[in-house]
């Protein structure tokens, strides 16, 4: 709205000029200095605002073009700094020996993922990250399990990381992200026993002060790289994607990124 009425405030005659408000990013228009609005009446002002209002209301994808484009300059700005932060704490994200991982463990594709069990768009993606694994042999999938949703999320993602201990993490986070409704504890430890897990060993390690500091590490990363949703996946070694994607974009972003790092 400023743009536009600095643009009309400097025009020579009170006119509105069918280019004044095109976009020039092709095409660009010599940017006119801007004539102050002390050296106008109080009549020209308001016949100018009056302008800016007829136009503004006959072309209203001025407003939306023009919000759409700062919301994504902001989240490209925003992407930068989280990928440098990624980049000082590459240690922490790809490398902690505690963190539950899938696919090829020596594949020179990484990809983290940052989730809640709880999260809509994490169950949604779920699937999707199965199916990549069955057509990607080349993929690493690092889990880096959030909490952000409550207490459900994190007996779910306590039962994850003590599975994990018995070599069952797989299992129940299959069961925990396909549930309708978060699982409750009697059915979390149902789930224990029809995987043969070792229940008594289990029911202690949910419990242990070692899986909740691996919870607390995740989200002290989260905190640190500027996480502020899930999912929200790491591709690569610097590139930060937030929301869910599909298998097929995943494999092409994936391929990018191991390309931009060559």
């Amino acid at each position: 709205m400023k743009k536009i009425y600095l643009t009309l405030l400097s025009a020579a005659s009170i006119s509105l000029a069918p280019m004044a408000f095109a976009d020039t990013t092709t095409n660009p228009q010599p940017t006119p200095s801007v004539v102050p609005a002390s050296n106008f009446t109080a009549a020209q002002v308001a016949e100018i605002e009056a302008l800016v209002s007829k136009y503004i209301t006959g072309n209203p994808k001025v407003i939306s073009d023009s919000l759409q484009a700062a919301m994504a300059q902001k989240q490209q700005e925003e992407m930068a700094k989280m990928e440098k932060v990624v980049a000082d704490n590459k240690d922490k994200i790809f490398k902690n020996d505690a963190d539950p991982v899938g696919g090829n463990l020596k594949g020179t594709e990484t990809l983290v993922v940052f989730t809640d069990p709880n999260c809509h768009y994490c169950k949604k993606l779920h699937p999707e990250l199965a199916s990549l694994l069955k057509t990607n042999k080349n993929v690493k999938i690092i889990f880096k399990d959030l909490p952000i949703m409550g207490n459900n999320s994190l007996l779910a993602i306590k039962a994850m990381l003590a599975a994990k201990n018995q070599g069952k993490y797989v299992e129940v986070q299959d069961a925990v992200y396909s549930a309708d409704k978060p699982l409750t504890k009697k059915q979390i430890m149902k789930l224990a026993e029809k995987f043969g897990i070792d229940t008594k060993k289990f029911d202690a390690d949910m419990k242990s002060k070692e899986v909740q500091a691996q919870i607390d590490q995740n989200l002290e990363l989260s905190k640190t790289i500027g996480i502020n949703g899930t999912p929200t996946l790491i591709l690569g070694e610097s590139t930060v994607v937030p929301g869910y994607v599909s298998a097929d974009d995943l494999d092409k972003k994936l391929k990018e990124a191991a390309s931009a790092s060559k």
